[in-house]
């Protein structure tokens, strides 16, 4: 992996990470490793090999005679031979230091509840940043966990050896018994000079801790600010403690660093219920906890979406609030499933609590004289379309395309058609809707803020009349995100997004499905686009100049969903199989095979 000059020294130890996980680590190593310092190598007189010379003595064999010596000999013969029997010859003095492998550096990393999050970062820089200390001096480096001081030290820092130490929680503090026993087991190791112990700041204060260096992590109580605060107490030479502020990295690539950081973890499959399979489009709730779709037995189906391979996953639900009656949209908001059913051009809303039980809490009903939202034919429902909130409202899409917006301030309680929308989603509060192209009027995107007039924002290439959503990566609150708009038939696309647009011409055969960054390629690299293939098993990201297998069905793709608020797909088969992948991991994150329950 080729990473900027200053993350050199570190280089073997970030490589086993994504690269953008790599980038993100740099400042905090960087930081932290300037506070640690350097391990002195030990320049002892022993039986090791001569290495150089660092001093002037009276005796020593002639061929480290000084050069200033031999130049008497020469010009003073008689003053070299007085000097030669009065030995008051200077030599060079040889070296011969102990071997600095010798030694053994050792990290003791506290695995207790005050290491929890943010602190458990800060710790793995720690990791890297002690073991690349010891290998700059040429020493050996190991490191255990404190509240188990009967284990063996572990002296890799490789993917396993980091995983074990992100693995290794326990509700416990370590006692002063424990670390009492750990200064017993190196006390008579002569080679183990250089002990840390990495953990919350009460380890600073324990007798048993006196002697060895103490690198002290706490959380910053502060929700406005993503940092840690550090002190560095060594443990010899007199050094006072050095106290600094880690900036950590943005709060998806700290996810993934205490989740899955190598993005190698694999679901196991789980069993779907027959009556929940999926039988329409898929759709990813506001802010991504959930993946709704209508379900083979009626109703919604719900699935929880873990936040990685390796959490425990929740076993999807259906809600169904009206057996008969067809969702024709849904979301979530305030950790609440939303339905929309449509009658008489009304919209009848229902929430489910966390608890499951399903309540009529509104009827939105059209404004006098507006023909309302048309309700879909039995035999062709349409796609189940996104149900967002922004501000004090609710909005959502008909079938072909008509916006519209549930209350509002100056309209609680009505169903109002605010124009036409070929895509829509949240951000910072507002409705982004895209707008397509007609009487004369080129496509734009709008934004919706309230019972206002929309906001024009841009302009938009193209008609407008295909256009998707994605996620830049972006944390910002009022970043867009990306935006994908087709730009004639001849299938090209333009992009556009924070720092800029492209545009792409998708490989022949292929179609359009999502648009997403991959957070594996380097920092700047712009967005592409995900294709089906035209085997229609296989999902593509492809770039300007990248291309990338993020997926392979083992049966024809029907739907596949990109969740515009994360890095997130998902993707439905027709023999059943519903996934859910990240573009920032190999494989999926969540399977569900249909069958009955294992």
């Amino acid at each position: 992996m080729e990473l900027p000059r200053p993350l050199a020294p570190w280089g073997p130890y970030l490589a086993v990470f994504p690269r953008d996980l790599a980038l993100s680590l740099g400042p905090v190593l960087q930081r932290l490793s300037s506070a640690v310092g350097p391990l002195q190598v030990r320049r002892l007189d022993g039986g090791g090999e001569v290495d150089g010379y660092d001093g002037i003595e009276r005796h020593g064999g002639y061929e480290r005679l000084l050069a200033s010596e031999w130049l008497l000999a020469d010009e003073m013969p008689e003053e070299f031979l007085r000097r030669a029997v009065m030995g008051e010859h200077l030599f060079l003095h040889a070296s011969r230091p102990e071997p600095g492998g010798q030694r053994t550096s050792v990290a003791l990393f506290d695995a207790g509840p005050g290491q929890l999050g943010s602190p458990r970062i800060a710790q793995l820089a720690a990791l890297i940043v002690l073991a690349r200390r010891a290998e700059a001096a040429g020493a050996r480096f190991a490191w255990g966990i404190l509240q188990d001081p009967e284990a063996p030290l572990h002296p890799e820092v490789t993917e396993s050896g980091i995983l074990r130490l992100l693995q290794s929680r326990t509700p416990h503090e370590a006692s002063d018994a424990q670390i009492g026993a750990w200064h017993t087991r190196v006390r008579g190791w002569k080679e183990m000079d250089d002990v840390w112990i990495i953990g919350p700041p009460r380890l600073g204060g324990v007798p048993a801790a006196h002697g060895a260096s103490v690198l002290q992590v706490w959380d910053v109580l502060d929700p406005e600010l993503r940092r840690v605060a550090v002190r560095v107490r060594p443990g010899h030479g007199g050094l006072p403690p050095r106290d600094l502020a880690l900036d950590l990295p943005d709060d998806a690539a700290c996810a993934r660093l205490l989740r899955d950081p190598f993005a190698a973890a694999v679901a196991a499959p789980h069993r779907l219920d027959p009556q929940m399979r999926p039988v329409s489009n898929l759709a990813f709730s506001a802010g991504g906890a959930k993946l709704l779709a209508r379900a083979a037995g009626g109703g919604l189906v719900a699935v929880s979406i873990p936040n990685s391979a390796r959490a425990a996953a929740i076993p999807p639900r259906i809600y169904d609030p009206l057996p008969g009656e067809l969702v024709v949209a849904a979301g979530a908001h305030k950790k609440k499933i939303l339905l929309a059913t449509c009658r008489g051009g009304g919209i009848d809303l229902y929430e489910v609590s966390r608890q499951g039980s399903t309540l009529r809490t509104a009827v939105y009903v059209a404004e006098p004289g507006a023909a309302g939202f048309p309700e879909p034919p039995p035999d062709a429902p349409g796609p189940l379309q996104p149900l967002l909130a922004a501000g004090t409202s609710l909005w959502l899409r008909d079938g072909s395309g008509g916006l519209f917006q549930l209350g509002g301030a100056a309209h609680p309680g009505s169903l109002r058609e605010r124009g036409r929308a070929t895509a829509i989603t949240a951000a910072a509060g507002t409705l982004l809707a895209v707008a397509p192209a007609g009487a004369g009027d080129p496509a734009r995107l709008l934004r919706f803020v309230g019972d206002r007039e929309p906001e024009i924002l841009r302009e938009l290439p193209g008609p407008g009349r295909r256009a998707l959503f994605g996620f830049s990566g972006s944390q910002l609150p009022d970043d867009p995100g990306l935006l994908a708009v087709q730009l004639d038939e001849e299938r090209s696309w333009q992009i556009l997004h924070r720092a800029g647009s492209r545009q792409l011409t998708p490989f022949t055969g292929t179609q359009v499905v999502g648009v997403g960054r991959d957070p594996r390629q380097p920092a700047g690299t712009d967005p592409g686009l995900l294709l089906l293939d035209d085997d229609w098993r296989t999902l593509v990201l492809a770039g300007r100049s990248w291309t990338r297998k993020v997926a392979t069905a083992a049966a024809e793709i029907e739907h596949v969903a990109v969740d515009p608020f994360s890095s997130r797909f998902a993707f439905a088969t027709a023999a059943g199989d519903l996934t859910i992948g990240s573009f920032g991991h190999e494989g999926p994150i969540y399977r569900l095979l249909p069958g009955e329950p294992l």
